[in-house]
């Protein structure tokens, strides 16, 4: 079907702007017979009747005066090439409308979009950027060309161009884009915290915590790069704030707390801080370093009836359900014993094929996480995900 939208627009396009261009010669001239179909426009219609398309289009784009009558059409059946991956043909449209000398400031500046975005699904990214920088030197399109220049350095991994590439959208289109500049600053001080340079990569953290004072990661960045340098104090404030910033990060920084807790030789304070929290956050991983920390005080009673009271709450408690099992293994022997250890062990498959993230925009789930969602390459959207009993129906996931 879009196939034979392309080819019926090609014909149209060309003999549109035959039509437009001989219409301004005959002026006021009723009578002037109208010139009959130039041999190069039946010459283009018979290469596709021969299904040979690549030379009917060369010639069409070669031979039709473009005009305001006909560009839209062809940035059309550019955009239409591009989107069913016929990249060479579109970039062949629009290089030749931008080499029309006549053409008006805005459709030449559309036309170099265009082209930007064939040269970049091209993987041809440094003849898009030039492109983009061009009509940033235009007054047309400015946003547009920001937004594109923003994608490519993500692409390359230029988190300070992208940045800089980000303001100037925002500044032009009134987009804010303040979240996904604390993200980039976050990827700037990975790189640097991979270079061996953790005073940067503390520096551009705390950057995108001016951007965003929400962000939770630049908070856990920040916590990774304390307790990497032993300071246990820092460590703590850090991955404590993401607790306010976003409970739903909360199983993240946990077994980081714990590291950093015990690097203080301080036994109490994780207890007390998920203590705050428990009430407001019942997933799963919450609960269970709360058990842990009971049957570590040697609490078991304690332990034992706080999993009973949460299994009750929880939606999907399987990984409560499997802490409770192994509890009571403790309390059982010979073929009750290893009943429960069986019934641990099925279980335990089962979270086995568990996506722990899940993103909140297209439903991607992950066993890891992404920061940047793979599948719709929205910032921020993938979250710890605490429901396992419809992990096995389906969706997208790695």
């Amino acid at each position: 079907m879009i196939l034979d939208l392309l080819w019926l627009l090609l014909p149209i396009a060309a003999a549109t702007g035959w039509w437009s261009g001989r219409r301004s010669t005959r002026g006021s001239d009723k009578s002037r017979p109208c010139p009959a179909l130039p041999g190069d426009y039946v010459k283009g219609l018979n290469y596709l009747l021969n299904e040979q398309p690549d030379k009917a289009l060369e010639l069409f784009v070669r031979v039709v005066e473009v005009d305001s009558d006909t560009v839209e059409t062809y940035l059309l059946l550019g955009s239409l090439f591009r989107r069913r991956g016929e990249v060479d043909r579109a970039i062949r449209i629009h290089q030749n409308l931008i080499a029309r000398p006549h053409l008006e400031g805005q459709h030449r500046a559309t036309a170099l979009l265009e082209l930007g975005k064939d040269y970049t699904r091209a993987g041809l990214l440094d003849r898009a950027e030039g492109l983009y920088k061009e009509l940033l030197s235009t007054r047309y399109l400015k946003g547009e060309a920001c937004y594109e220049l923003q994608k490519i350095y993500e692409q390359e991994k230029d988190w300070l161009e992208a940045i800089r590439s980000a303001e100037a959208y925002q500044s032009t289109s009134g987009d804010s884009q303040q979240s996904v500049i604390a993200h980039y600053w976050c990827e700037a001080a990975e790189q640097q915290r991979q270079a061996g340079r953790p005073r940067l990569a503390s520096d551009y953290a705390k950057r995108a915590l001016v951007r965003d004072p929400g962000c939770a990661r630049a908070s856990i960045l920040l916590g990774d790069i304390a307790l990497a340098g032993r300071d246990s104090a820092q460590a703590v404030k850090h991955y404590a704030r993401v607790a306010e910033q976003d409970p739903d990060f909360l199983p993240v920084v946990l077994p980081k707390l714990r590291a950093s807790y015990a690097g203080l030789g301080d036994q109490s304070g994780l207890s007390k801080l998920l203590s705050r929290f428990r009430g407001r956050k019942h997933d799963s991983e919450t609960i269970l370093q709360v058990i842990r920390d009971l049957l570590e005080r040697g609490e078991e009673p304690a332990a034992r009836e706080a999993l009973i009271e949460e299994i009750g709450k929880q939606v999907a408690p399987v990984r409560l359900l499997r802490e409770y099992v192994a509890l009571e293994q403790t309390r059982f022997e010979g073929e009750a014993a290893a009943s429960l250890r069986l019934v641990e062990r099925v279980l335990g498959e089962h979270l086995q094929q568990w996506f722990a993230y899940r993103c909140n925009h297209c439903g991607f789930r992950a066993k890891n996480l992404f920061w940047q969602c793979p599948s719709c390459h929205q910032w921020g959207t993938i979250k710890p995900y605490d429901s396992p009993d419809d992990n096995l129906s389906g969706g997208r996931y790695v």
